[in-house]
């Protein structure tokens, strides 16, 4: 009986797809836990990347803090968020507590894509290589897949549980600083998506550079084109669509143009930038995958870096000064 009013779903949720969405992305995140990611070929030896097996090579390399930042993420994160998205679903607490749980596993959901972005580099990294191969296998798409729609179920739950009042916008002057600032940001993404963030160096590869631009061509060449249209759409496609979008935003509000639409377009598609995520997933390969390729970095990881902390700051003046307040009633 305690069981059965456990599984019971709200009223509000009874004849929405989200109980059934979150079924499916449990069942595909059990499944990745126990499937291999990839296999690696260095000269003659072979290797099988998974899940657990990345913990263990961190955790043997006596990277510590890394390795708790994978089972973090990567392990415990994905079926946290899945127990969250499940508790709402099944009427457990108010529905202001509900919004509250939903930002939490929103704010965090989009870093369990560390080890999807680990596996694109070594797979763009290997592209071409005469003695190196690597190729992807069933447990990276069932990740990836779990991933995307547990973010999807949770930001369209967010969307039926009702959106947040929008600030009333500052002033032209200020809103005039935000375009400049944004266009500023839009110019380094553009660089960043281009300039080389990895040299490689190492007798067993040919040298070639390794940019985001670069890295999607390598995985479509070798038949990874899921993996090539992951990165596309969220290192490439979501961030110049945010940042555009961001300047349409800013261009309305100076002329006093109402956009309320667009605004909360603009939030949906900034849940989906990544580029924070590949800086960390960029770190962690520099460290973990030297026993698969030894890399120097290059210009654009750097260009990287200073894009994300400014945009982080242009992120929290843009949420001060545009941004929503508190959670509709």
């Amino acid at each position: 009986m305690r069981l059965r009013s456990l599984l019971t779903i709200a009223p509000v949720w009874r004849r929405h797809p989200a109980p059934w969405l979150i079924l499916v992305a449990f069942v595909l995140n059990v499944a990745a836990v126990q499937l291999p990611f990839m296999e690696m070929r260095r000269g003659l030896s072979h290797q099988t990347y998974s899940l657990p097996r990345s913990v263990q090579m961190l955790w043997e390399s006596k990277l510590y803090v890394l390795a708790v930042i994978v089972v973090a993420f990567s392990v415990v994160f994905p079926f946290v968020k899945l127990l969250v998205l499940t508790a709402i679903v099944t009427g457990r607490g108010s529905k202001t507590r509900a919004r509250g749980l939903l930002a939490f596993v929103e704010r965090f959901g989009k870093w369990s894509m560390l080890d999807v972005f680990l596996v694109c580099l070594m797979l763009a990294l290997a592209n071409d290589q005469l003695l190196v191969n690597a190729e992807p296998r069933v447990g990276v798409l069932c990740f990836t897949s779990s991933i995307v729609l547990s973010m999807f179920t949770s930001g369209w739950m967010q969307s039926h549980l009702g959106h947040a009042r929008l600030r009333a916008p500052p002033d032209r002057g200020a809103l005039g600083r935000l375009v400049l600032w944004q266009c500023a940001l839009l110019a380094l993404l553009v660089g960043v998506l281009l300039v080389p963030f990895l040299e490689i160096d190492d007798w067993l590869f040919s040298d070639h550079p390794v940019s985001i631009s670069i890295a999607i061509a390598g995985l479509w060449e070798t038949g990874a084109q899921i993996f090539a249209v992951v990165i596309a759409l969220f290192l490439v496609v979501v961030p110049l669509g945010s940042s555009l979008l961001t300047l349409r935003v800013l261009a309305r509000l100076r002329r006093g143009d109402r956009c309320e639409g667009a605004r909360r377009a603009l939030g949906v598609l900034r849940h989906w930038e990544m580029l924070d995520v590949f800086a960390l997933a960029l770190g962690i390969f520099l460290v973990e995958g030297r026993a698969f390729v030894k890399t120097d970095l290059s210009w654009g990881a750097f260009l990287l870096a200073l894009l994300l902390v400014l945009y982080w700051f242009a992120e929290a003046l843009y949420e001060r000064r545009v941004g929503a307040t508190s959670p509709r009633a």
